[in-house]
């Protein structure tokens, strides 16, 4: 018998949308994920999976920007509503938008926390009483398959699987190899960034006095553990301004500041603008 190694390449974006696509053309969806947390981004903070938080199918896109309200209705509803349902379990459901779309919804929960979404459709639900939709939409709607609610079945538990093993990945050992308290303290703090932890919070972890902790901490990384926790929650903090059209103070929050002011004031130190004008910049960039 004889045995050749499989060498994984590195966990980049290019890997993972690939899986993302395979997964789309078995099972004939369309996947968005919503990185709740900015835990997706390499380590300058950029985005691994740009423009998948935008659902793409057509019947999504086409006219969101233009027909009066849509673009708002959509954000509250799968920004605001499908997360608030997701963050109370993970077990996964479907949603019927305004518009009667329906989609899988798979919260994926790691760490004791809703950290993603994934969401796979879309199907002909039922059109709403009372909603006038356009024409080119309904021409949309009207070829649109129905949910076969066993096969999505299987396909929440592989977005479930993925989406978790996604979130391990990003949480393995540095390549320095065993475990240290190098990388125990970088873990902790990625893992945990957008919580309200501090370094009391650590050093209960590494059963030690907080001095202690905070010395250990400045002699493993160099710097200081707030200075660590602030430098992870603004790349965060830039990924989400890129990937998302969420409100200003809904970043602060999701990145782990209570205070929106506070958050500004500290994006602005480090990046030289504020959040709304770096988005903005971003936007007619790309424009």
């Amino acid at each position: 018998m004889k045995f050749f190694s499989c060498k994984q390449a590195e966990l980049t974006g290019i890997r993972i949308e690939q899986a993302l696509r395979r997964i789309e053309a078995q099972f004939g969806v369309a996947l968005t994920v919503h990185d709740l947390h900015g835990r997706l981004g390499d380590p300058h903070g950029m985005p691994l999976l740009p423009g998948r938080h935008l659902h793409p199918h057509p019947c999504c896109t086409e006219g969101r920007q233009t027909e009066p309200g849509w673009n708002r209705r959509c954000s509250l509803e799968c920004f605001g509503s499908a997360e608030q349902r997701g963050g109370t379990s993970p077990e996964p459901f479907f949603k019927e938008c305004y518009k009667g779309l329906r989609e899988l919804v798979v919260p994926i929960h790691y760490g004791n926390s809703h950290q993603m979404t994934i969401f796979a459709g879309v199907f002909r639900g039922e059109l709403p009483d009372g909603e006038k939709l356009p024409e080119y939409f309904l021409k949309r709607y009207e070829v649109l398959p129905e949910a076969d609610e066993a096969m999505l079945a299987d396909l929440a538990e592989i977005l479930r699987l993925f989406g978790t093993g996604l979130l391990r990945e990003f949480d393995r050992e540095e390549p320095s190899g065993p475990a240290t308290r190098r990388a125990f303290i970088r873990r902790f703090i990625r893992n945990r960034a957008h919580e309200n932890v501090t370094l009391e919070s650590l050093a209960a972890e590494l059963f030690l006095s907080v001095s202690r902790a905070g010395h250990l901490v400045r002699e493993q990384t160099g710097s200081t553990f707030a200075q660590l926790l602030e430098e992870e929650r603004m790349l965060r903090a830039r990924h989400l301004l890129l990937e998302t059209p969420r409100k200003l103070s809904d970043i602060a929050a999701a990145v782990g500041y209570s205070n929106a002011c506070y958050f500004n004031r500290l994006f602005t130190r480090r990046f030289g603008v504020s959040p709304g004008q770096y988005r903005k910049q971003s936007a007619s960039r790309e424009g």
